[in-house]
């Protein structure tokens, strides 16, 4: 019976709980079964396998030559492992290269001068320039295509117009 708010409350007629119980010999019997056929299957699966295992060892062949004299690196191109220290050594490589005097060619006289040097030299002294009027000769057409007169000619001082 349920007391709720003061009454006494009764389940209709005709609705009541169970009065029989689950039979339990035959869970039993089922669940020993169960455990006998996972059992068995463990027992097979374990035999299965070690006999694919004796398999295989009666039909291993030794290696290949190739196989066990394999270089210890792969042939070029390889990929960077390093590419963060490798850039920076590039980086700094460069910006030496830009930031510094240093011979290129001692012997025909090229020299290599900092970026902002040339910059400067560059704007103090002007590019070269040829002048509109002449048209280019056989003998500047024949520099150019040997490769002495591509641009390293600057533009005369102001005191060597005035010695001409």
């Amino acid at each position: 019976m349920d007391i709720k708010h003061g009454h006494k409350h009764e389940p209709p007629a005709g609705i009541h709980h169970e009065t029989s119980d689950v039979h339990v010999r035959p869970l039993a019997w089922l669940g020993v079964g169960l455990a006998v056929l996972i059992l068995i299957s463990i027992v097979a699966v374990k035999g299965i396998f070690e006999s694919l295992d004796r398999q295989q060892a009666r039909n291993d062949v030794a290696p290949l030559p190739m196989m066990t004299q394999r270089p210890q690196q792969p042939p070029e191109p390889r990929l960077q492992t390093t590419p963060v220290p490798n850039r920076k050594l590039i980086v700094e490589q460069e910006s030496k290269q830009l930031n510094t005097y240093g011979w290129v060619d001692s012997k025909s006289g090229l020299v290599c001068i900092p970026v902002d040097q040339a910059m400067k030299l560059l704007a103090e002294r002007g590019l070269p320039a040829r002048n509109e009027s002449s048209q280019p000769s056989a003998v500047s057409a024949q520099r150019t295509a040997t490769g002495t007169g591509t641009g390293s000619e600057t533009k005369p001082s102001h005191k060597e117009t005035e010695r001409r």
